[in-house]
């Protein structure tokens, strides 16, 4: 009877501990697979901050090249100097940046930001000029696009 009983309390021990091991095991699991994907979410934006500080010079040569005299436009200085913003632009479309497209499309708050409402024969709602560039990094906004948009025919 001595033996029954430790053999009994032996079995709920075995028990005990073989579910111990398997909730170890099992929170082991979870955490691999949380460090997984915490570390595929840094790697994915690993590159943000530096890219952020890369947007205004892009945006200093796309302003620059709306700015070039016509009688300059031909110039082996010029078309050198667009061809570096392409180049730039490359690099960043290369790192997962895309630029939102805004003129002739529909105002949306998620990619748009309007800065004025004007008077237009395009239909109400709809984006008549890009002030400047927005921009979406794997999915996320990182800048909305500034805007006008039309306030239809007035």
């Amino acid at each position: 009877m001595k033996k029954d009983k430790q053999a009994e309390e032996l079995q709920q021990k075995i028990g005990e501990l073989t579910a111990g091991w398997q909730r170890a095991q099992a929170d082991f699991a979870n955490f691999k697979r949380q460090a997984e994907m915490d570390r595929a979410k840094t790697i994915k934006f690993a590159n943000l901050d530096l890219i952020m500080s890369l947007l205004p010079v892009l945006d200093n040569f796309q302003l620059a090249a709306k700015h070039v005299p016509e009688n300059l436009a031909n110039d082996n200085w010029v078309i050198g100097v667009r061809q570096i913003e392409k180049q730039l632009e490359t690099v960043l479309a290369e790192e997962g940046l895309q630029k939102i497209e805004s003129l002739g499309q529909q105002f949306d708050h998620n990619l748009h930001e309007a800065v004025e409402h004007i008077p237009s024969e395009k239909p109400e709602g709809e984006i008549v000029e890009e002030i400047s560039a927005g921009y979406r990094y794997n999915d996320i906004i990182v800048r909305p696009a500034k805007v006008k948009v039309s306030n239809g025919v007035s």
